[in-house]
């Protein structure tokens, strides 16, 4: 796994990648890439089964990508979907001893999205006062997204921001976000929150303007 690079900064990181991975589990995937060479940039992975990947492997574009666009040579939190797998991926670059290293975390949280749907679904409840003003609109709304969900043809726990934002823009253009107790059907639907789907509506509306 190791690669001699004659720099104890890197030696430390390796120990720092090592030690991250044990202590997050086999879900935390921990990967020290050299940008200066994308076509053979994994110089050392921890987890490696998360993404499959291995030390000499290339540098994916995208990741590259973000990197290069990213502030302050950091980016955190950024939500991933690769082979099946919803992926939460932080990745700090320096340059190390006259090298461009990168030092990547991805986080494969499949399962726990998958708990939090059942938890939110499990949790969900009416109360008296919604039947009032949402009996008349409950079915056409559910039929609605349950459309939507279908045309993404990809299961919600499995499902990236991007197939969100298409399940909603969607509803969007159907008229259901106009409905009454729409937003709360789709977040709970979605498995997300009530203020994230008002985000995706906004950033949706902020795009066509742009157009």
């Amino acid at each position: 796994m190791k690669k001699d690079t004659g720099n104890e900064f890197f030696d430390f990181l390796e120990k720092l990648g090592s030690l991250i991975a044990e202590t997050f589990g086999n879900n935390c995937e921990v990967v020290i890439s050299d940008l200066d060479h994308p076509e053979s940039a994994i110089l050392a992975i921890f987890n490696n089964h998360v993404t499959n990947r291995q030390v000499g492997d290339p540098l994916v574009p995208q990741a590259l990508k973000r990197v290069q666009s990213s502030a302050d040579g950091y980016y955190i939190n950024f939500e991933d979907f690769k082979g099946g797998k919803l992926l939460k991926t932080s990745t700090l670059s320096a340059r190390i001893g006259g090298r461009h290293i990168a030092f990547c975390i991805n986080y494969d949280y499949t399962q726990l999205d998958g708990a939090r749907n059942s938890l939110n679904e499990f949790l969900t409840m009416q109360r008296d006062s919604d039947l009032a003003d949402n009996g008349n609109y409950a079915p056409i709304i559910d039929e609605a997204v349950k459309e939507a969900i279908k045309l993404v043809r990809k299961p919600v726990s499995l499902m990236s921001k991007k197939d969100r934002l298409q399940v909603i823009s969607y509803l969007e253009e159907h008229g259901i976000l106009k409905l009454q107790k729409s937003v709360q059907a789709i977040a709970q639907y979605l498995g997300i929150s009530r203020y994230t789907v008002y985000n995706y509506l906004n950033e949706l509306r902020a795009e066509k303007e742009t157009q």
